[in-house]
């Protein structure tokens, strides 16, 4: 590839336009093994020729494998393909630089700022873009402050700073021309005034294109170029390695939190008051299996002592406790308590038997009296 023609970036990897990433990916890898400098040089062909068509096939991938600059390249793929680096960077009769022929990593070699270095070759570009800008102010006489001052490129010494200013106005730019030049009418020409109305708001259509059309190549020339800016790659680099890096330390972090509260329940000791006593717990939960073959046993009935007040969960639960001590005492005190009443129920009623006698001899009384006062009044 001695020749400084540029083919189609789907031409490089014998693939078609619509070509799916997958399909992008896979003909990149198949290629790469085949176009390794090495075996071409054992082809015969030479060092430089190799290594060309190597670089030529990881730009095709670079760019194709990239959706944004992938869409950009097939909306412009005529203007880059038929540029001419050599004419002088900017397009016949016209004002402004060629870009297109930019949009290509065969147009510097290394990084230096000198010969055909990165940094010198795309310096002159932009440099040539302010220029341009300057220049139009001038003769419109629209003031030199009309366009902001643009931060050099700089090279591989200069400070991270002057290259976030140097991308962030390249990435914002915006023109000040007019681009009068590509308007189709010549208003004045017009027959009437109607006439002329529409012929301005065709040129204002057409200028407005493009300018929005030169403002999206500066910025997307912009964005190719950050791409592949050695500064920026490892600037890139350090902070996934700085992210890495506090990722690693986020982890130990929490497991040292982790180790901590796992060594304060190793040490924790319960309090004596929560503590609960082992044989209580066989107790009742021998208990519980007790009552629960009860259940089973009786049929799921409980059986109640009214004398001691206690449920039992078993026939033989229940026998056991009525040949107890404790309950036949009970069951004692309660028939003397019961004997106490019926003996207290029989003095009460033998007292009101006595009461009831007097009240009747009483009335006998009253009753003889009354009828001798009888006698007495009528006789």
């Amino acid at each position: 590839m001695a020749s400084n023609q540029l083919r189609c970036h789907y031409e490089v990897l014998g693939l078609s336009r619509d070509s799916s990433p997958e399909e992008i990916r896979s003909a990149y890898k198949k290629l790469a093994l085949r176009r390794h400098p090495d075996k071409l040089v054992q082809s015969g062909l030479s060092q430089a020729e190799a290594t060309a068509q190597f670089q030529e096939l990881v730009q095709a991938y670079e760019v194709l494998s990239d959706p944004k600059e992938r869409a950009w390249y097939d909306s412009h793929r005529s203007q880059i393909l038929f540029s001419d680096p050599n004419s002088g960077n900017s397009v016949p009769d016209s004002v402004i630089p060629n870009l297109f022929s930019f949009f290509s990593n065969t147009v510097y070699s290394g990084y230096t700022d000198s010969g055909r270095g990165f940094y010198k070759v795309y310096s002159d570009v932009f440099e040539k873009i302010y220029s341009n800008e300057v220049n139009f102010c001038r003769k419109l006489g629209l003031g030199l402050d009309s366009v902001r001052d643009a931060p050099l490129i700089g090279n591989l010494q200069c400070d991270y700073a002057q290259v976030s200013a140097f991308y962030n106005y390249w990435l914002g730019f915006s023109t000040v021309m007019d681009f009068c030049w590509v308007d189709q009418y010549d208003v004045m020409a017009g027959q009437n005034r109607k006439s002329r109305r529409v012929m301005e708001e065709e040129n204002k259509k057409l200028r407005k294109k493009a300018r929005r059309e030169y403002n999206e190549t500066v910025r997307g020339l912009g964005e190719f170029v950050k791409k592949r800016d050695k500064r920026v790659i490892d600037m890139l680099v350090k902070k996934n390695a700085e992210m890495e890096r506090k990722k690693e330390e986020e982890k130990e972090r929490k497991k040292k939190l982790e180790r901590e509260r796992m060594e304060r329940l190793r040490a924790y000791e319960e309090p004596e008051w929560a503590r609960v006593n082992e044989e209580e717990v066989d107790g009742m939960e021998g208990f519980e299996e007790e009552e629960d073959k009860g259940k089973k046993g009786n049929g799921g009935k409980e059986l109640y002592c009214v004398v001691c007040g206690k449920k039992f969960k078993s026939e033989k639960q229940w026998k056991n406790h009525e040949q107890s001590k404790k309950h036949k005492e009970k069951v004692a005190e309660l028939r003397e308590s019961f004997q106490d009443e019926d003996d207290e129920r029989e003095d009460i009623e033998e007292d009101d038997l006595e009461k009831n006698e007097d009240v009747e001899e009483i009335e006998e009384r009253f009753k003889e009296d009354f009828n001798i006062q009888r006698e007495w009044e009528w006789g």
